[in-house]
């Protein structure tokens, strides 16, 4: 997957992080959510299976944050009185905030854009000037 433990040290601690993932695969699956809410926004012009394919420093950092905040949001409404739901829907409303700037073209993400891999013949006109 995308995201590390690492990743999550962030934005909470070592408790918190316990307290919102009750389960891996609960994780996991919010990942995935995440991911893609995350694509709904930006595979339009950004090859995401590619950017998501990144691992280490060689991922986007604000990809990163991204996709913290956004699952850490869709795993907060099951704990009890919405604990931190304050802060959780800041940080989340700061991403989505974000990924509508990548949408309309104004924030500019180092993301890897699609690659045109398809072959053309050449037209008539082309072959009569060669």
């Amino acid at each position: 997957m995308f995201l590390t433990i690492e990743d999550y040290k962030s934005v909470c601690d070592s408790f918190e992080f316990e307290q919102v993932t009750a389960s891996e695969a609960e994780r996991l699956t919010a990942e995935r959510a995440a991911m893609e809410q995350i694509c709904s926004y930006t595979r339009h012009r950004y090859d995401m299976q590619q950017a998501f394919a990144a691992e280490g420093e060689q991922r986007n950092a604000m990809l990163v944050q991204c996709m913290v905040n956004i699952t850490l949001w869709l795993m907060i409404h099951r704990l009890p009185q919405n604990m931190g739901h304050e802060r959780r829907e800041c940080l989340y409303n700061d991403s989505v905030k974000w990924l509508r700037d990548v949408q309309n073209s104004k924030a500019s993400p180092d993301l890897p854009t699609y690659t045109c891999l398809f072959y053309t013949s050449p037209s008539p006109r082309d072959e009569a000037t060669s």
